[in-house]
């Protein structure tokens, strides 16, 4: 026993890598150098006789000189394989062990995984893994062993300087970065790259490097020119004409545009106040004197321009609006719905018939303020009835005033005209009767054709419009729906209110601001002035106490003193502060409002044309009594129904002075129609107070014009855009990425091979 345990520790010194029996490892080496020298006999391979001489890669002078050596060493061992790498046992030989085909492993899976019964291979896979082997001319850790220790002192040598090789061959990333982007740029669709590689003349490279980047750089300045221009946001109003659509009637606004009837004046003057001209010519007065006194008081002292541009609106309507004393409603001042409109009847389209309704069964009429027409009366349709209306008739009344003088003029001469203000606009909206309305003037017939239009906008970043709009807004308790006027003028309000700590008549009063307390920004102290002219205010007194009274805050004589005249003090600088804040924010109400109010996406606006006749003639002057009493009548029928909610008792006034002025006429008729001509003639009655208007579709009944909102260059033509400019200029398209991801997965691929075979450290 010691004597065979002794010869096993000599053996193991002369060979300390043999080991004593087959393992799976050296069947494995046996296994797959077998396939390659089966399949390689003449390329690169170890010949049978022993030989170990390798060619090729840059370790083909060391590696094959080291090999040659220890295949003579082993040349004399007959239980090794011909090839010295690997060693088969006789137990093996006699077995007649073969493989069952090649595989498709790499070398380095070769000698770490058993062979597969159903694996095969191609021969240039097995060629090129054995190349790289031998290239690196590092042999294994198995193979290794098989040699002496002489011999493994010489490899360890030769090991040092390759694997500072290996380890330097990081940087072959780089090459094979570099090696695909070439293949990549002779290759490619993109036009004149291909020739600029493949071109040898160096003077066409020269020419197709300069177009190249020529094209390149009108390319992206042609790119950089169309994504400026969408950034834009520009827009285009496209229109199209939709027939037989059921388009809505429009709401209708009529105004008198003298604000005061006749009623409201016997009012003010029953209540000892000032008529609107009485107070423009007071307060201009008292302007002009305080300024007057503050220079006598000291020359540099008076009204800057800012200040007098913001007095000068408190000299119309809106100022003595504003100045009304409290628990006096401005509206008893104006005309009523009685005495504006006297009839009001629509034909409406039912079952392909026409129907006549008066306007009160079909839908409501809502009274809105404006500080120059005073009360305005707003018509709107029901739902069930707006797309049915064809056409409305009104006969309105204008109640002109016989005076001598005219008590709401002045020196603009649209307070002199005599007649209607009239505006149609979107269904429920708050009307804009000063900007938007039609004067109509008295003893006329006016025919309103309207045109619809539909206008469909963009949301941002192309348009203004929101879905988010509130369907309706509240002003001194009437519901209107949601307009981007009404919205201006709603947040126009909150500005003042917030930062002049004031209200403004000119705008409507929101339902949220009623009850705040707050004064009018023109109302001036109410211990200087008032409108009732038997008033004891500083203003309104050319009394010796008054004057002294003045002469002491102006430290100045009884005698300079100008009257009337205001005090300029604490709160009459108040004042001044909120009629100036109230114009500074109007002058920047754009910049106010824009950021908080939006358009609806859609909504309407109605075109015009208006044709006017005289109205009425002569000949029907002699029927139109009878006419009225027939309608009066008609009224009363329906009331007695229940259809209507008033009976005639509203036209009596009207009525009795039809038959006071007519009743003679058409008595005189029968005995004298000459004479009855005559008297017929000097009477202007109706010519002065009567208007007749006609409200109808125009074109067709049923026929708008759609304009809808569209980008001039939307995401899609961008693309588009885009997509041409690459093609003509460069030939970039899809396919250019696939051929990036193509190299880039090619890299990829490269870079993992050499790290599995040892290439790259």
């Amino acid at each position: 026993m010691k004597a065979e345990q002794d010869e096993k520790k000599q053996k193991q010194q002369e060979f300390p890598c043999d080991p004593p029996a087959v393992t799976i490892a050296s069947r494995q080496q046996r296994y797959h150098m077998d396939e390659l020298n089966r399949l390689l006999p003449l390329q690169n391979v170890v010949r049978r006789n022993g030989d170990l001489g390798v060619s090729g890669g840059s370790g083909g002078a060391g590696g094959g000189a080291s090999s040659g050596s220890v295949g003579r060493q082993f040349q004399s061992r007959p239980d090794f394989y011909p090839n010295p790498w690997v060693r088969r046992s006789e137990r093996d030989f006699a077995s007649g062990y073969r493989s069952p085909g090649p595989t498709k492993r790499n070398i380095s899976r070769c000698f770490t995984e058993p062979p597969q019964p159903g694996d095969s291979s191609e021969f240039m896979e097995m060629s090129t893994e054995l190349n790289q082997l031998q290239t690196t001319s590092v042999p294994s850790r198995d193979s290794q062993c098989l040699l002496g220790k002489e011999e493994q002192q010489q490899l360890e040598l030769q090991q040092q300087p390759q694997q500072k090789q290996a380890v330097a061959n990081g940087e072959l990333l780089l090459q094979i970065i570099k090696r695909n982007f070439i293949n990549y740029c002779q290759t490619t669709s993109l036009r004149g790259v291909p020739k600029i590689v493949k071109t040898n003349e160096r003077l066409l490279k020269y020419i197709w490097i300069i177009f190249t980047f020529a094209f390149f750089f009108g390319c992206f300045t042609c790119l950089a020119l169309i994504i400026n221009q969408y950034l834009a946001y520009d827009v285009i109003h496209q229109p199209k004409t939709i027939r037989n659509f059921p388009v809505q009637f429009p709401s209708f606004t009529v105004c008198n545009t003298r604000p005061l009837s006749q009623d409201g004046i016997h009012f003010i003057h029953s209540h000892s106040m000032m008529l609107p001209k009485q107070y423009t010519s007071n307060v201009f007065r008292a302007i002009r004197n305080t300024q007057a006194n503050m220079k006598m008081n000291d020359a540099s002292s008076e009204f800057n321009e800012t200040i007098k541009d913001a007095l000068s609106t408190i000299f119309d309507t809106k100022g003595y609006y504003e100045n009304v004393p409290a628990g006096i409603n401005t509206t008893q001042f104006g005309h009523t719905l009685d005495q504006t409109i006297l009839i009001c009847e629509s034909t409406i389209l039912i079952k392909d018939f026409k129907r006549s309704k008066f306007c009160e069964t079909i839908g409501t009429w809502t009274r809105t303020y404006d500080n120059k027409f005073l009360n305005c009366y707003t018509f709107t349709a029901g739902a069930n009835y707006t797309n049915r209306i064809l056409t409305v008739r009104i006969m309105a009344y204008t109640n002109e005033r016989n005076l001598t003088y005219c008590p709401d003029c002045s020196e603009f001469p649209a307070t002199q005209v005599s007649g209607l203000r009239v505006q149609l606009h979107n269904a429920g909206n708050y009307p804009e009767v000063q900007e938007e309305g039609l004067n109509i003037k008295p003893g006329s017939l006016t025919e309103i054709r309207f045109d619809t239009k539909e206008w469909m906008m963009k949301e941002p970043p192309h348009g203004r419009c929101s879905k988010a709009v509130p369907p309706s807004m509240l002003f001194s308790h009437s519901n209107f729906t949601y307009s981007y006027e009404a919205c201006k003028k709603k947040v126009l309000h909150e500005q003042i209110m917030r930062k002049c700590d004031c209200l403004d008549s000119t705008i409507p009063l929101p339902d949220s601001m009623l009850d705040t307390g707050l004064h009018y920004c023109g109302m001036i102290p109410p211990r200087q002035f008032s409108l009732y002219t038997n008033s004891s205010v500083i203003a309104a007194q050319d009394t010796p106490s008054a004057r002294q009274t003045l002469a002491r805050y102006y430290n100045i004589s009884a005698d300079r003193v100008q009257l009337p005249s205001f005090i300029n003090n604490a709160e009459f600088k108040d004042f001044l502060r909120r009629v100036t804040c109230n114009m500074e924010i109007f002058k920047v109400a754009g910049n106010v409002t824009d950021k908080e109010c939006f358009t609806p996406c859609t909504y309407y606006t109605y075109g015009t044309t208006i044709s006017t006749t005289n109205w009425p003639t002569k000949a029907y002057l002699y029927e139109i009594l009878r006419d009225f009493e027939q309608m009066m009548l008609r009224i009363d029928s329906l009331y007695r129904k229940g259809i209507m909610a008033r009976n005639s008792s509203y036209l009596d006034p009207v009525h009795r002075r039809l038959k006071q002025i007519y009743d003679p006429v058409y008595t005189a008729v029968k005995d004298n129609p000459q004479k009855a001509e005559q008297m017929l003639g000097d009477i202007d009655y109706i010519q002065k107070n009567f208007i007749e208007i006609l409200i109808n579709r125009g074109k067709s009944n049923f026929e708008i014009e759609r304009i809808e909102e569209k980008a001039v260059i939307s995401m899609t033509s961008l693309l588009s855009q885009i997509g041409g400019l690459l093609s003509i200029w460069v030939g970039l398209t899809f396919v250019c990425i696939v051929e990036i991801v193509d190299m880039l997965y090619n890299i990829v691929t490269m870079y993992n091979q050499q790290r599995r075979l040892g290439i790259v450290s």
